[in-house]
């Protein structure tokens, strides 16, 4: 079966999908002095990674056509396989700490072992911690002569300048109609493909400038369809994957018409549509439509700013529901009934529930779920602790900031309220220490899972374990163990 966004992935540097940023990387390779860390900022999907490829290809190949691999020789081919032991490529969301930075440092101070030059690529680099940050400055600043380091991230602004100062930058933009229309004719071409202009135009429009999002549903849809291809069946393929756009949501809002919105979440569940990413696409409509107001972008007509802050509010509050719930579209529908409430307008004397409100309601939710074998693990959560930490006292310190929620066949849920904790928690080695520490006080094995909280504030008081905010934990033996916050901060940062 063919996956288009692999099988016609750019393979050298004048095919790639942006023309500025082949005609850059051009440029710069033949110069006599190219730089050895290089970052390629840019959105999801705008060919960052592909280039990095490319550009490792370029520096090792045996018979370059210029600055372009030849894509023939040993070294080419090793790389286009992806199995290059002198090619390096990590995750900097799941590799952010500065102990994954510095088992980087001493991997990649070792000289190749085939190709030229070793080329580490750091993908979202922008997740790592500050610390690690730190570690990989000192490799920046005097890098061995046979690295290469290419950076990629979503969100250049939240690396620190001194790193950036030592970076060459390429920047990586979302594809124009004209860009994606080239890429997406290659596939047409290459797989023989009959397809109306009118369709071309629509899916090219649905796609968000993203070049991998528009070769993933063109390839759907071609598995769906065949080799001839209308505009009905993109619109069709389209609407069964959630595409209820937030204009059109909108338009609904301000009609009131709360059954006919559930109607049609209720069709698309029927269709298997991911709930979680058309709950993005509305919380990128209408985070447009809230910066509008204040000068960015184009202001149009529709809800009114206050009206906006509430229906942004209330899909992040369904963010951290999808996971509490096997009912996909129930988040979403509980957005709705709370924006509109039942057979309500918004020019009635309808109001969504404040903040404070939600908070408190899910307060009183939460210390009803405390109750039966919950309450068991609650009260002795500082047994817990306390067994925990001889094993890690890192994690102990995660679990200060976490607190029993509910139990439900046997998984205990925990509620955590920073979400680089609940990362933590879940990484396989601290999920492992946790589970040692419920059994030993427990008597008995004990699956978890994290949740994040947004109500930090309100206390947390369960026989000898006591929270308030992150002030302090105290122990059975009445020890007054330090601030999470501090304490973390100590370890991280």
């Amino acid at each position: 079966m063919s996956v288009f966004h692999l099988k016609y992935r750019p393979n050298k540097i004048s095919e790639l999908d942006l023309t500025d940023v082949s005609d850059k990387l051009t440029k710069i390779l033949g110069s006599k002095d190219m730089p050895q860390s290089w970052l390629f900022a840019g959105p999801k999907g705008s060919g960052k990674t592909s280039a990095a490829r490319i550009l490792a290809k370029s520096i090792n190949c045996l018979d370059p056509d210029g600055v372009e691999p030849c894509d023939k020789c040993k070294n080419c081919q090793e790389i286009m396989r992806g199995n290059s032991l002198d090619i390096i490529e990590i995750d900097g969301a799941s590799n952010r700490g500065v102990d994954d930075i510095r088992n980087l440092k001493d991997s990649a101070y070792l000289s190749p072992i085939n190709l030229k030059k070793k080329v580490v690529i750091i993908d979202e680099v922008h997740m790592l911690t500050r610390e690690a940050f730190n570690a990989l400055l000192k490799v920046l600043e005097e890098p061995p002569k046979n690295l290469i380091f290419v950076l990629c991230t979503t969100d250049d602004n939240k690396i620190p300048e001194t790193v950036l100062s030592r970076l060459c930058q390429i920047r990586f933009i979302k594809g124009n109609k004209e860009s994606l229309k080239k890429s997406l004719n290659k596939i047409i071409k290459g797989e023989k493909i009959k397809i109306d202009e009118d369709a071309i135009n629509y899916i090219l429009e649905k796609s968000d400038g993203s070049f991998r999002n528009l070769q993933r549903n063109f390839n759907e849809i071609f598995l769906q369809t065949g080799k001839k291809i209308s505009l009905k069946d993109i619109e069709g393929y389209l609407l069964k994957n959630g595409e209820y756009e937030g204009k059109n949501l909108e338009e609904d809002l301000m009609a009131g018409e709360v059954e006919v919105i559930l109607e049609k979440l209720e069709k698309m569940a029927g269709d298997g549509v991911n709930f979680a990413d058309l709950r993005e696409k509305w919380l990128q409509y209408f985070q447009a439509k809230m910066l509008s107001f204040y000068g960015l972008g184009t202001k149009s007509d529709g809800l009114d700013l206050i009206s906006i802050k509430k229906i942004i509010d209330l899909l992040i509050e369904a963010g951290g529901r999808e996971k509490l719930t096997e009912i996909g579209q129930l988040p979403l529908e509980m957005v709705i009934v709370d924006f509109l409430g039942k057979k309500s307008t918004l020019s009635t004397e309808h109001r969504a529930p404040s903040t404070e409100d939600r908070e408190q309601k899910k307060e009183k939710e939460r210390e009803n779920m405390v109750t039966g074998e919950v309450a068991e693990i609650a009260n002795k959560w500082g047994e817990v602790l306390m067994a925990v930490k001889p094993f890690n006292h890192s994690v102990e310190a995660f679990l200060r900031a976490a607190r029993p929620y509910s139990m439900k066949n046997g998984v205990l849920t925990l509620e955590v309220f920073y979400k680089f904790h609940k990362e933590r928690l879940e990484e396989a080695k601290n999920r492992q220490i946790v589970m040692v520490g419920l059994e030993k006080v427990l008597g008995k094995g004990v699956e978890f899972k994290c949740v994040l909280i947004e109500n930090k504030k309100n206390n947390f008081q369960i026989d000898n374990f006591s929270l308030k905010g992150l002030s302090s934990v105290a122990t059975s033996s009445n020890e007054q163990i330090p601030k999470t916050e501090k304490k973390a901060e100590e370890i991280f940062v």
